[in-house]
């Protein structure tokens, strides 16, 4: 376990490092940075927000199912590919997003706020873990919503950096 945390750690700074040689869904870029209520940074946060919940939803969802089958490490390769697509998704908004660079930090922490809102949930969850009856060993319950919270802060990290400084160069304002 720790190996695939590590490796999709170094992967994930690798993808940030050299992320103007990453490869960009150049469909989905043009087609948003065509449309006019995309370049408002409230609307495009907000979309990058839905896109997120969306994003996280549907691989809970999953990982739901893949609870009734006996496959294993089946649910590493689901996480793994739903970072990958979330990173592409978040390279291609900003790539599609024009405007002043505070307007740019505004959508961006707008849209990564859904991780940090999941984050502080589970640091609330964290610190009031509880015994649900007599002598119970509360640790594992505790590890769990620390490394959700763990995980969750890193999604709103990377999520806010790929789409507030990695986008296109625009007027610094």
């Amino acid at each position: 376990m720790l190996i695939f945390f590590l490796a999709g750690t170094v992967l994930v700074l690798v993808m940030i490092i050299f992320s103007r040689a990453l490869w960009v869904p150049r469909g989905m870029a043009e087609r948003l940075s065509k449309k006019k209520w995309f370049q408002n940074h409230w609307l495009s946060g907000g979309y990058l927000f839905g896109i997120n919940a969306l994003y996280f939803g549907t691989t809970i969802f999953l990982l739901y199912l893949l609870m009734f089958t006996d496959i294993p490490y089946l649910h590493l390769v689901l996480m793994f590919l739903a970072t990958i697509v979330s990173i592409l998704t978040w390279r291609a908004l900003s790539t599609a997003w024009t405007g002043s660079f505070k307007n740019r930090l505004k959508m961006s922490l707008t849209g990564s706020s859904f991780y940090l809102i999941l984050a502080l949930i589970m640091v609330i969850q964290w610190l009031s873990v509880k015994p649900l009856y007599p002598n119970e060993d509360t640790f594992m319950r505790a590890l769990g919503w620390m490394l959700g919270f763990f995980v969750s802060a890193v999604a709103f990290s990377i999520c806010f950096i790929i789409t507030a400084f990695l986008g296109k160069r625009s007027a610094r304002v």
